[in-house]
């Protein structure tokens, strides 16, 4: 996500400060790493992203949770909610956040256009009858509804749909919830991976940016022996990989990492589809991060699996780190690169 998207959001809700002033409970979801909530007040800020929770950690304390745990409890009368990067996410965290809230709380989205705020504030109909546009200001919008439902208790599993996969005869069912990358489906770039995986992997096995955790639980289905650890700094997806265990009947390390920084020790071998999409912007420096400082988690000859859009150049950084890149298979769209440590 881009420097100048979080600064518009920050700006519009810093110009209504005043809005938020009298609120003695207010709860926030999904800020932007780094950004300053103290003028707020807030009682809870809430995120499923780890890498925004460590960000906040030094100025909120106990009041960030980087969390999807349900709290029936009504106990907040205001929220601020910063539009995720899904329509479908937003569904699942206004889900998720009102039954947090008392009747009569006051729900704000924040938003840019180009993001999809014009659509996604519609979403607030569904909580209340006044939903109505706070403030527009360079390409950014706030917008409020007050709740007059009484919302269900939130449950994750009634979001959680299964889809199954079968490649070389191995077949496996995976778990799929709103928000996790390639909702309900195996995308292209993933198929082309599995249908490439190593069959001789032994040792630890990272699966890195696991998403829904089907690279992971493949490869540990393609090679029984291995010790599977997966790892994603969304808390949605480290729920879908566990949930994929639990289908396929697979024991597995799961944890949240900002990037390496939680993988403790070294790897014999590292997978991925890692991201490059942040909201509507086209992010790079996970994976060029990741390239780098893989060899430094990597015992000596352990593989590195990587695939990628045609587009992105990611060979010369893996050449560069490595000594050495092979396109392993490629196709119109993609290609999965090798090296070895």
């Amino acid at each position: 996500m881009s420097h100048d998207s979080v600064q518009l959001r920050s700006k519009v809700i810093e110009r209504n400060a005043s809005q938020f002033s009298d609120y003695k409970s207010l709860l926030i979801f999904g800020p932007p790493i780094n950004d300053d909530l103290t003028f707020l007040c807030p009682k809870k800020v809430i995120t499923f992203d780890y890498k925004v929770y460590l960000s906040h950690q030094a100025s909120l304390e106990e009041r960030v949770e980087f969390s999807i745990e349900s709290n029936e409890s009504a106990a907040y009368d205001s929220a601020l909610v910063y539009l995720p990067k899904s329509k479908g996410e937003l569904d699942l965290v206004l889900a998720y956040i009102t039954p947090m809230l008392e009747k009569g709380a006051d729900i704000y989205l924040v938003g840019e256009k180009k993001a999809g705020i014009a659509s996604a504030c519609k979403k607030l109909d569904k909580y209340g009858n006044d939903s109505g546009k706070i403030d527009s200001a360079k390409h950014c919008q706030l917008w409020q509804v007050t709740l007059e439902i009484e919302p269900p208790v939130f449950s994750l599993d009634e979001w959680l749909q299964t889809f199954p996969v079968s490649i070389n005869d191995i077949s496996l069912e995976v778990a799929s919830i709103p928000g996790v990358f390639s909702f309900g489906e195996l995308d292209a770039a993933t198929d082309l991976l599995l249908n490439n995986m190593f069959t001789k992997l032994e040792g630890r096995i990272l699966d890195f940016g696991c998403g829904s955790g089907v690279i992971g639980c493949y490869t540990k289905l393609l090679n029984p022996s291995i010790q599977l650890e997966m790892v994603d700094i969304n808390i949605l997806a480290l729920e879908c990989a566990k949930r994929t265990c639990e289908l396929n009947s697979i024991e597995a390390k799961i944890y949240p990492s900002d990037g390496l920084a939680e993988v403790k020790g070294r790897v014999n071998g590292l997978v991925t589809n890692p991201p490059f999409h942040a909201g509507v912007s086209t992010e790079y420096m996970t994976t060029e991060g990741l390239i780098r400082l893989s060899k430094d988690k990597m015992v000596r000859h352990a593989p590195l699996l990587l695939v990628a859009n045609n587009f992105l150049r990611y060979a010369h950084i893996i050449e560069g780190t490595f000594g050495r890149c092979d396109v392993l298979v490629e196709n119109s769209k993609f290609r999965v690169y090798k090296a070895y440590r």
